[in-house]
Formats: structure tokens, C-alpha cells, sequence
């Protein structure tokens, strides 16, 4: 197992996570990205539902800590995918 790609910040019963983790899936199909993501439910920690709590549902890039958080569509995690992708080929050893 590779480390984490993204992290995605969610919690049981939230509607816009599970509409952004369909997108996720149908961008990274569309993409052909390989993404390793860890789902991370907030309801666990309250420090990070202090943070994300009226912000869910997060995407955070591991490579350089940028976060996506909802409102977004599909052309928005494109771009924001892109950057994770991009760092994680230029780590491929061939």
C-alpha cells in the first residue's frame, strides 16, 4: 500500500459528502487516476469538527496540504485531482 493521496473529510449522513465522493469516483474513472484516498470521519475528533464541521465535505492534498472544500463540481476536482496526480507520477521510479 502507497500512503494517501488525498484525504476526505466526511461524516455518516452527510448528503453533499456522498454526492462528492460519486463525483470523486466518476472523476478519477474519467481520469484514469490512480488515487489512494483515506475517508476520515470528523465525528471522531472534535478539533476537526471544529475545523471542517460546516465545511464538509473537504478534499485535502496530501503532496502540499490544499484543501477543496463544497461548493465545487466536477471541472473544479479535475483541476484540484490533477495537482495530486502529478505530484505522485513525478514519485514513480521506473
Amino acid at each position: 500500500d502507497r500512503p494517501a493521496d488525498l484525504l476526505f473529510f466526511t461524516t455518516l449522513g452527510c448528503h453533499l459528502c456522498e454526492q462528492a465522493e460519486q463525483m470523486l469516483g466518476s472523476v478519477a474513472h474519467s481520469q484514469r487516476a490512480e488515487l489512494a484516498v483515506d475517508v476520515i470521519d470528523i465525528a471522531d475528533d472534535a478539533a476537526l469538527v471544529e475545523t471542517y464541521g460546516i465545511r464538509i465535505p473537504v478534499f485535502k492534498r496530501v503532496c502540499d496540504d490544499v484543501e477543496l472544500g463544497w461548493p465545487f463540481g466536477e471541472e473544479q476536482l479535475v483541476h484540484f485531482l490533477a495537482g495530486a496526480v502529478d505530484v505522485y507520477k513525478a514519485g514513480e521510479t521506473t
